[in-house]
C-alpha cells in the first residue's frame, strides 16, 4: 500500500510547524486539527490540517496559551455562526499580537470589525478567577472521601491535560497516575503519561508506561514506536529494532517507523537491511520533513 501524498502523522506535523509533538496532540484533543484517518490509534492529517497547524504554531510563538486561543476562537464563532471551524474555513491573518479575519477586501474585528487584540484579551482575562486544579495527593486517600475526592477518572485525566499544557509536567504525571488509580489503567492515559515522563527526562518511567500501554492494547502502534525511540535514548538498540519491527507488523504503512528503523539499522552497521526501510519511507511519505535525509541515505 502506497500512502498518498500530503498525509502526516502528529510527529511530522510537529516537525513541519516547529513545535513539540505534545502541542500537536493538544490541538487534536481540542479538535482544532482533525485527523482524516485513525489507524491502530495513529492519527493521520492532510494538507488542510497542516495549514491549520501552521496558524496555531504562529499563535503559540506569539505567546498565546491554549486557553487564550480558545477564547479568541469562541469570539469568532459567535460572529460567524455558519463557520464550524474558523481556523480551517476562514482566512486568518496575524499582525504582531493581533488576529484578523479577512472576508473579501475587508479585515474584520470581533464585534463587527472582528479585530482580535491579544494583549487586550489577555488583560480582559486578568479579572477572571483562575481555574483551580486540586493536588493529585488528595485522590490517594481511601478514608472519608470528600465530593472532590470522588472526581471521575475522566475528570482527573482532563486536569492532567491542563497541567501538561501549562508546562507543569510533574503535576500532570501525578494526575494521570491518580486517574489510573481511580479508574484503572487505560491505554491512552498510560501513553500520555509516558510522553509527559519522557519530556520530564524520566526515560525509565516513560519506558515502563509505554510497555503498560502495549500490555493494554498490543496494536497501539504509536506507543510501540515511541517505546522504540525511548529504548534508543537508553542505548538499547537491539530492543529498539524489535519495537520498531513490532510496530510495522501491526501497521506496515507507518512511515515514521520505517525512518527510525532505517536509522537504527544504519547505526548498527546493517545498511543492507536499512536500505529497504529508507526506500519504503520515501515511497510512503515523499513530502515528509525527513524525506531529504532518506534520499541522501539511499544515494549516499
Amino acid at each position: 500500500m502506497i500512502m498518498s501524498a500530503n498525509r502526516y502523522t502528529a510527529a511530522m506535523l510537529a516537525e513541519l510547524v516547529g513545535v513539540h509533538v505534545s502541542r500537536v496532540r493538544s490541538w487534536q484533543r481540542r479538535k482544532w486539527i482533525v485527523p482524516t484517518e485513525i489507524t491502530h490509534r495513529l492519527a493521520y492529517f492532510d494538507f488542510q490540517e497542516l495549514t491549520v497547524a501552521r496558524q496555531l504554531a504562529e499563535l503559540h510563538r506569539l505567546g498565546a496559551s491554549p486557553q487564550s486561543i480558545g477564547k479568541k476562537l469562541a469570539l469568532i464563532e459567535r460572529q460567524f455562526p455558519d463557520v464550524a471551524r474558523p481556523l480551517a474555513q476562514l482566512n486568518l491573518l496575524f499582525d504582531g499580537r493581533t488576529l484578523l479575519v479577512r472576508r473579501g477586501s475587508e479585515l474584520l474585528e470581533p464585534t463587527g470589525q472582528l479585530r482580535i487584540d491579544f494583549d487586550a484579551l489577555d488583560r480582559e482575562g486578568e479579572n477572571e478567577p483562575p481555574a483551580t486544579i486540586p493536588s493529585p495527593a488528595i485522590f490517594l486517600s481511601r478514608t472519608s472521601p470528600s465530593p472532590l475526592e470522588k472526581a471521575a477518572p475522566a475528570q482527573l485525566a482532563a486536569w492532567a491535560v491542563e497541567l501538561d499544557e501549562a508546562g507543569d509536567l510533574k503535576s500532570a504525571a501525578e494526575m494521570y497516575r491518580a486517574a489510573m488509580a481511580a479508574g484503572g489503567p487505560q491505554p491512552e492515559w498510560a501513553f500520555h503519561l509516558a510522553e509527559v515522563l519522557y519530556r520530564a527526562g524520566d526515560l525509565t518511567g516513560a519506558r515502563e508506561r509505554y510497555f503498560l500501554a502495549l500490555e493494554l492494547d498490543e496494536d497501539y502502534v504509536e506507543a510501540r514506536a515511541n517505546l522504540g525511540c525511548v529504548l534508543l535514548d537508553l542505548d538499547e538498540k537491539e530492543l529498539a529494532v524489535g519495537a520498531f519491527t513490532g510496530a510495522l507488523q501491526s501497521h506496515e504503512a507507518y512511515a515514521d517507523v520505517h525512518f527510525h528503523l532505517a536509522r537504527t539499522l544504519d547505526g548498527l552497521g546493517r545498511q543492507d537491511e536499512a536500505k529497504g526501510h529508507w526506500q519504503r519511507f520515501v515511497d510512503l511519505s515523499p513530502e515528509s520533513p525527513w524525506a531529504d535525509e532518506a534520499r541522501e541515505r539511499l544515494h549516499g
